[in-house]
């Protein structure tokens, strides 16, 4: 079951029902650049879209060499962090490149 962690997306506790891994959970977002960065990070071996509609369900699956409960914590952490990161539109990203 999701818990909300706060206004931008949900995740469930690791669970086994991996497909690419033994451990995932599930992540549930309207915020595409968030599944994005879920892919980016080291322990997750892979992110199956599980719905196109909003918000987007994917399934997250931890690589088998992290622990699956440690993992899920410093997955949260970074994704706390990261929702407090502002994100430019890239006219704005293009135009600081001529400073």
């Amino acid at each position: 079951m999701s818990k909300p962690d706060n206004d931008h997306f949900t995740m469930s506790e690791p669970e086994e029902l991996g497909t690419h891994s033994k451990y995932a959970f599930w992540l549930t977002t309207t915020e595409d650049h968030l599944i994005t960065f879920m892919g980016t990070l080291p322990c997750v071996c892979h992110v199956t879209d599980a719905n196109e509609d909003e918000p987007r369900r994917v399934l997250v699956s931890i690589e088998d060499s992290f622990d699956a409960d440690e993992a899920w914590h410093w997955i949260r952490t970074e994704m706390e962090q990261e929702v407090n990161v502002v994100h430019l539109d890239q006219i704005w990203e293009d135009a600081m490149k001529w400073l």
